[in-house]
């Protein structure tokens, strides 16, 4: 008698954990989601560089050897 009485204890702990394995595979994917989307509006607008950027230094064309 007591080995049905296990089994069926056994197969209610089973769902038990299943149902519980789904609700966090479940909450953690929301997390995953909401951490995507505060990301991606936090870095959204323009984009502003953190120092000064400085232009390359212009060179002066090469001009003809005097005389000619």
């Amino acid at each position: 008698m007591k080995p049905s009485r296990q089994v069926k204890s056994d197969e209610r702990d089973n769902a038990r954990v299943f149902r519980w394995g789904i609700g966090a595979a479940i909450f953690v994917f929301i997390l995953a989601l909401a951490y995507n989307f505060l990301t991606q509006t936090r870095e959204e607008g323009p984009v502003k560089p953190s120092t000064p950027t400085q232009s390359a230094p212009q060179t002066a064309p090469a001009s003809p050897p005097p005389g000619k």
